[in-house]
């Protein structure tokens, strides 16, 4: 094939509408530190199933024992989507409550949205702190797995639109997204190892006109 002088290249455009999920990977260094906290101090951090989605027997808030360092982290990652967006100029990130899910086998977090506490617009979050060796067999249709996938839904129902995006998420793997976006995990089976992950809502607070 010869392809055309660049001075005749018909230039592309893609420009694609809705909301946006930005992923990021996160030092493992921060990882080992944020599961050294939780494992230490999870006998004192408040349980938090009655005011979460999960059907998932340990959910705790650790948002009170994070170092400052490890916040000005998570605050600096809602910074960089907001950017991302090109809506920084418009908002100021406030990082309100983090909580971690120790997801074990047959457990699930049904598809949901996140509220904020001092705007009803803001970012959630998700960080892969443990994963299990295995998710056990997947009952059907092997190559698409789901079994403890990390799944999100769009809200545009076109056949040809991106409606949704599973992910197997890995250690480490930082996700930020709107509180607005549908989300939710399968359950898994075949080990006792759990799947452990944080979640960091942060409020959008939009600044007054100079």
């Amino acid at each position: 094939m010869i392809s055309e002088p660049k001075e005749h290249a018909v230039p592309i455009q893609i420009v694609t509408l809705g909301s946006m999920i930005v992923k990021m990977p996160l030092p493992m260094g921060m990882i080992a530190d944020i599961n050294k906290i939780y494992d230490e101090n999870v006998s004192e951090m408040k349980p938090l199933n009655d005011g979460l989605a999960g059907k998932i027997k340990n959910e705790h808030k650790i948002s009170d024992h994070l170092t400052d360092e490890l916040k000005g982290v998570f605050k600096k990652a809602f910074q960089f989507y907001m950017t991302q967006i090109q809506k920084a100029d418009q908002y100021d990130v406030e990082p309100d409550r983090a909580w971690v899910n120790e997801m074990k086998a047959h457990e699930y977090n049904p598809f949901h949205y996140h509220t904020g506490v001092k705007s009803e617009i803001g970012l959630s979050s998700v960080l892969v702190l443990k994963r299990p060796d295995t998710y056990g067999e997947e009952i059907t249709r092997k190559d698409s797995p789901h079994n403890g996938h990390l799944e999100f839904l769009g809200n545009d129902s076109s056949p040809i639109a991106v409606n949704q995006f599973r992910v197997d998420a890995k250690v480490g793997d930082f996700f930020i997204f709107p509180y607005t976006t549908l989300h939710g995990v399968y359950p898994f089976w075949g080990t006792d190892q759990a799947r452990r992950t944080l979640s960091y809502n942060c409020d959008l607070i939009r600044k007054k006109p100079k």
